[in-house]
């Protein structure tokens, strides 16, 4: 029961890891043309992204390749991983709404989209939490699913996840200017600095 859950789980994941990255990296590479459109982006952007995650589907078996078994120590430090993430969550959470979780300032034009520069809760820990805990996440399900094509995934996934961190800091420094440049200066991007969380 338990080696069918994770290899449902670790399915899930290779499909939306890949599929939702490619999401984003899309998104915030080609902000400025998809603001020309609107939110009409999504209708763009998403059916490439579907028929992209049913050939992952497809190869799902081989993607996720040998199983190394389950692990009471893996999946003890997944929990404890969780619980950090779940913690960064909800101080995460506490300052968004579903459109900045959405990215529909990304897509919206210049007079729609100025919003308000987030900085509190977890957002005065790093600039990117939910990048963190998704990182986090990402880790602790590995760890679960304990599949060699996960461990393989996150060596592909994390340089693609910080590549398309450096579009996202460039999208705000455009929408928020010299304010976002404050907040560089102030508050780590993703790592948090011991001792600066509150």
């Amino acid at each position: 029961m338990i080696d069918r859950f994770r290899y449902l789980f670790g399915v899930w994941n290779v499909i939306i890891l890949p599929v939702g990255l490619l999401f984003w990296f899309v998104i915030h590479l080609w902000a400025p043309s998809w603001r020309r459109i609107g939110s009409i982006t999504y209708l763009i952007v998403l059916p490439p992204l579907v028929a992209l995650g049913a050939v992952l589907f497809r190869f799902r078996t081989w993607i996720l390749g040998a199983d190394l078994g389950m692990s009471r120590i893996l999946i003890s430090i997944a929990v404890i991983l969780y619980a950090v993430m779940g913690w960064l969550e909800i101080k995460t959470w506490r300052h968004l709404n579903i459109s900045i979780a959405a990215g529909i300032p990304e897509v919206s034009r210049h007079t729609e989209r100025k919003g308000k520069l987030l900085r509190d809760g977890s957002y005065r820990i790093v600039r990117h939490p939910r990048y963190l805990s998704a990182g986090i996440g990402v880790i602790a399900n590995s760890f679960i699913i304990n599949h060699v094509g996960m461990y393989v995934m996150i060596l592909l996934v994390y340089p693609a996840g910080f590549v398309m961190l450096m579009f996202e800091e460039r999208e705000l420094v455009d929408r928020f200017g010299e304010e976002y440049r404050q907040y560089q200066r102030e508050v780590p991007k993703i790592i948090p600095r011991v001792g600066k969380a509150k």
